[in-house]
């Protein structure tokens, strides 16, 4: 089994050895002249940093800068596969006694302690295209579109712009990525045994990136579907979901058994989907005009200036970050205005009123599910641009998604689909910056080089048609 995944990764020709090489080398460049983060730590980076801390000192998760080794208690917290490779790289450089309680929640503790820690940022975007190559060669069998697919992430400009924030996003792009590789090589492979190693990397993108916990019975119904439909082989089909299924579904279930010993309550993280439904209900509430501005709004570069004149004042101003009237407080600031009212009306505690609060959440989007659909629209188009090439890639993405289904290609449908997920469920149910799509961009790098490939058939056959002799008429 090691020996045919050694196996995948060679042969390498001059021409692949030398683009891949070159790839890589831009994109470290690329990133090194990016404008730097003066504050690495701020916000989310804090409760990554805070866990980061605690498991490489007392081996235990838990976001509480503070504690000691007497005070020390396992928690609940935010995703810890970040947090996990992040100890060990406080570890190795030894910065983990410049991050104390006293600087990280105040202006953070400088740049000086996470150096190591931006340069593995890099060398994972690296690594995920190295990744889509090898993938990308896989499930096609053409070097030129392996590698327009790793140039597609090595030259993704815009996807880079975060690499110094320390948070789990590159780790994310990596997993994603991988994920892809490991899929197409075990799909070509009889031993059911083989999908150890896509269940494993999917366990790890999980723990990193918490909505892939929901993408677990998708997934499985897909594979569900794909076992019914393979008549003659369904035994072997059937043998490498379960393979999958266990490999995936059995890490996840002792952590959620984990959480439920602290808090009693099964959960995979802390409780932060209320906050996320709020920042996303409030989008419901766009009128016809809103919502064309929303478009416009949030196409990357230029898009604030076409809206500013295109659109009235009182229309744009809410799309602002920091707008007192505007999307994201009202969605950021109202759910914990609601939990208040609902503890300071009732006699719930803290915890049921947070129930209660994101209960409302769920029921205006189940109570209006057309009008949550149709303004999903908007939030997926301000996803995609986390891509420097969206404006090919997204619509590339579509028709091979499409093309994939019409010609019943499973193995297609089965690189394409965690993109998709990512794209169509962070929009659904977040604000869906872009930087939340990193994990949509394995997706858009296949599209991209399925779209170079067919663009350069297209050269060719033009090229053949204009050399090719003509025959004269009588």
């Amino acid at each position: 089994m090691i020996g045919s995944l050694i196996a995948t990764l060679k042969p390498l020709g001059r021409s692949q050895v030398f683009w891949c090489t070159l790839g890589a080398i831009v994109c470290l460049v690329w990133m090194g002249t990016l404008k730097q983060a003066q504050q690495p730590d701020y916000a989310d980076a804090q409760q990554y940093i805070g866990i980061a801390v605690n498991l490489a000192k007392f081996g235990t998760v838990s976001e509480n800068i503070n504690a000691t080794k007497e005070t020390i208690t396992p928690a609940i917290s935010r995703e810890p596969g970040y947090p996990l490779l992040l100890s060990q790289i406080l570890k190795i450089d030894g910065s983990i006694d410049s991050i104390t309680g006293a600087c990280l929640p105040d202006k953070g503790c400088g740049t000086e302690p996470y150096i190591l820690a931006k340069w593995t940022n890099r060398l994972l975007i690296v690594a995920a295209g190295f990744a889509m190559f090898f993938a990308i060669r896989g499930i096609t069998g053409s070097p030129y579109a392996a590698i327009m697919g790793g140039l597609h992430i090595w030259l993704n400009h815009q996807a880079h712009k975060n690499h110094d924030y320390v948070i789990s996003d590159p780790l994310a792009l990596f997993l994603a990525s991988l994920l892809v590789f490991a899929v197409a090589w075990a799909w070509k492979q009889r031993n059911p045994l083989c999908w150890i190693f896509p269940g494993a990397t999917f366990v790890w993108l999980a723990f990193t990136k918490a909505i892939y916990v929901y993408f677990i019975p998708v997934a499985l119904l897909a594979g569900l579907c794909f076992v019914i439909l393979s008549k003659n082989d369904w035994r072997s089909s059937l043998a490498k979901v379960l393979v999958f299924a266990t490999v995936v579904i059995t890490p996840i279930a002792f952590w959620m058994d984990r959480n439920h010993d602290i808090s009693g309550r099964y959960q995979f993280t802390d409780d932060r989907g209320g906050i996320a439904l709020s920042t996303r209900v409030v989008f419901n509430e766009m009128n016809l005009v809103e919502y064309l501005a929303a478009f416009t709004y949030w196409t990357r570069g230029a898009g604030d200036g076409w809206a500013e004149s295109l659109f009235p004042e009182e229309v744009v101003k809410p799309f602002e970050w920091y707008a007192p009237e505007g999307y994201y407080l009202r969605g950021q600031l109202g759910f914990g205005k609601r939990v208040r009212e609902i503890i300071e009306t009732t006699n719930l505690t803290a915890q049921e009123a947070y129930d209660q609060a994101e209960g409302e959440m769920k029921s205006a989007i189940l109570s209006h599910p057309i009008k949550h659909m149709v303004t999903t629209l908007p939030l997926i188009y301000r996803g995609i641009w986390i891509d420097e090439f969206a404006v090919l890639t997204f619509p590339a993405f579509i028709v091979l998604l499409i093309r994939a289904i019409k010609n019943r290609n499973a193995l297609l449908l089965a690189v394409l689909l965690p993109s998709l997920f990512s794209l169509v469920f962070y929009a659904a149910f977040s604000l869906n910056v872009a930087r939340y799509q990193m994990t949509a961009l394995p997706g858009f790098a296949i599209a991209f080089a399925f779209f170079s490939t067919w663009l350069v058939a297209r050269i060719k056959e033009r090229r053949q048609y204009k050399n090719a002799p003509k025959t004269e008429g009588r």
